[in-house]
C-alpha cells in the first residue's frame, strides 16, 4: 500500500468555540467524538491519553466505564463502551480513513485528502497534554447535492454502518461524513490497509517527538 501524506501539526489547544491549530486561532465545530475545523478541512479525534474519547453530555463518564460500570442509562453494554474508549486514536483514524476511501470511490462521501498527527494536544477534557490524530477531507458544501446514500449502497461500498445508523440519517448534501459512534462505522474487511495506516500514523508521531 502506498504511503499517504501525513501532516504534522505540532501543537493544538482547544477551547469551547475556538482553538489554536498550530499557531493560528480557528473556529471549531464540536462533535461527540471529534472536532471539525472548516478553514483547515480538518477532522481531529478527541483524545484522552492517546485514546478515543466521547464528550456527549448524555454519555456515561469515562472513569465509570473504565471501572466497569455505567453511571448513566445506556442501551450499549459497558464492554462496548470500554472497547470504544480504549481504542488508540491512530487505530480509529486508520479505520475511518479506509471507510472514507471506499465511500469516495463509490461516490457516497467526500474525498479524503491526507492524514494528520498532533504530538502536543490539550483540550478542556483531555486530562492534561497528550496526542491525537485525524485527517483532511474535501468540503462537502462545495460538492453537488445528490440523493442521500442508502444503507445498502454503503454496505456495497465495503463499509459497515455505525450501530445506530447515524451515518445514514445525518448526511450532508447526500454524502456520508460522520463515521464515529460507540459502535462506529467500520470497513468490511481491509485489516492490512488499516494496520498499514495505523503504523504510518504511529511512526509520524514518534518522529515528531
Amino acid at each position: 500500500m502506498a504511503e499517504i501524506q501525513i501532516d504534522v501539526i505540532p501543537r493544538v489547544r482547544l477551547r469551547f468555540f475556538r482553538g489554536t491549530i498550530g499557531r493560528r486561532w480557528r473556529k471549531l465545530y464540536w462533535g461527540a467524538w471529534a472536532i471539525y475545523v472548516p478553514a483547515e478541512r480538518l477532522k481531529l479525534l478527541h483524545s484522552v491519553g492517546g485514546q478515543v474519547h466521547c464528550i456527549y453530555y448524555k454519555s456515561p463518564k469515562r472513569e465509570a466505564i473504565l471501572a466497569g460500570y455505567l453511571n448513566k442509562p445506556s442501551k450499549t453494554p459497558v464492554e462496548v463502551w470500554r472497547a470504544a474508549l480504549t481504542k488508540p486514536v491512530t487505530r480509529r483514524v486508520a479505520e475511518n480513513y479506509v471507510c472514507l476511501q471506499r465511500l469516495y470511490a463509490a461516490g457516497l462521501g467526500p474525498q479524503p485528502q491526507g492524514l494528520v498527527v498532533v504530538p502536543n494536544y490539550r483540550a478542556w477534557f483531555s486530562r492534561g497534554q497528550t496526542f491525537t490524530a485525524g485527517y483532511r477531507v474535501a468540503d462537502i458544501n462545495t460538492l453537488p447535492e445528490k440523493q442521500p446514500a442508502t444503507e445498502a449502497q454503503m454496505r456495497a461500498a465495503g463499509v459497515i454502518p455505525d450501530g445506530n445508523l447515524a451515518s445514514i440519517r445525518e448526511q450532508i448534501r447526500g454524502y456520508i461524513s460522520d463515521l464515529n459512534s460507540v459502535r462506529g462505522a467500520m470497513p468490511d474487511g481491509g485489516e492490512p490497509q488499516i494496520a498499514a495506516i495505523e503504523a504510518q500514523l504511529n511512526a509520524a508521531l514518534e518522529a515528531a517527538e
